[in-house]
């Protein structure tokens, strides 16, 4: 998640914030570092402020908005005045935030705004054949996944997962029966080339699939793939080994 922001100290609280969230910030204290940021990264949300040093945050956001119609645009900001509010929406943010921010609201804000677009996302995006299409949602199993909704149930208990998992499990469900690389997932799941070890994924994988209660080396829809990355099986494999 990309944050322009010119100020050192709240740009290091909200990084904070969306850190123990499972969120992986990236600072960035002008309009034209978080515009190539933004660019580079292909990040889930962009938070920005109203002023910086270089442009205004609203010709920032209005030139993100033209680029992405569904990318969630969260201003932080200490202006309190309807005017810059209204300017604000009508420029293209999805929600401003005023300081000082509280933490609690501010997730369930961004996560509020990444169910909206994920929602959206999977209404354009074709899923991959090899999910059972019911009433209920799409059935590898006995995972059921609405992507619109973003609920999953295991043997008809829903699963509360994190932000990352979702996105995680939600990228590999769009490519059931392809294994896919641990670099892959770091770009399509943490939205940047990240400049992390692949250990992150591994571990995000390893929540997962604990969620999902595929531990203790029972097989699984979530398999790992020795040396590359990570396969969702088409169907529930009862004899594979445990991979993570």
């Amino acid at each position: 998640m990309v944050i322009i922001e010119d100020s050192e100290d709240e740009a290091e609280l909200l990084s904070i914030t969306l850190e123990e969230e499972s969120f992986v910030p990236l600072a960035c204290s002008t309009a034209t570092e978080g515009i190539a940021a933004w660019a580079r990264s292909k990040p889930v949300a962009v938070i920005l402020d109203w002023g910086l040093p270089d442009r205004p945050g609203i010709d920032v956001c209005r030139e993100l908005r033209a680029a992405d119609p569904i990318l969630p645009i969260i201003f932080v900001s200490g202006r309190i005045d309807e005017a810059t509010v209204s300017r604000a929406l009508d420029g293209g943010a999805d929600d401003f935030i005023t300081k000082p921010v509280r933490r609690t609201e501010l997730i369930a804000r961004v996560e509020a705004h990444l169910r909206k677009a994920s929602a959206v996302a999977a209404r354009a995006k074709p899923v991959s054949p090899a999910a059972q299409t019911t009433s209920d949602g799409l059935r590898f199993g006995d995972v059921t996944i609405d992507l619109a909704a973003r609920e999953v149930m295991v043997s008809g208990t829903p699963v509360t997962l994190g932000p990352l998992e979702f996105k995680l499990l939600e990228y590999l469900v769009h490519n059931a029966g392809v294994a896919v690389s641990r670099n892959q997932i770091m770009s399509e799941v943490y939205g940047y080339d990240a400049d992390i070890s692949t250990e992150r994924v591994d571990l995000l994988a390893r929540r997962l699939r604990s969620k999902l209660g595929e531990g203790g080396g029972r097989g699984g829809q979530l398999a790992a793939v020795a040396g590359y990355g990570y396969r969702w099986e088409r169907r529930r494999a009862a004899d594979a080994p445990a991979a993570i």
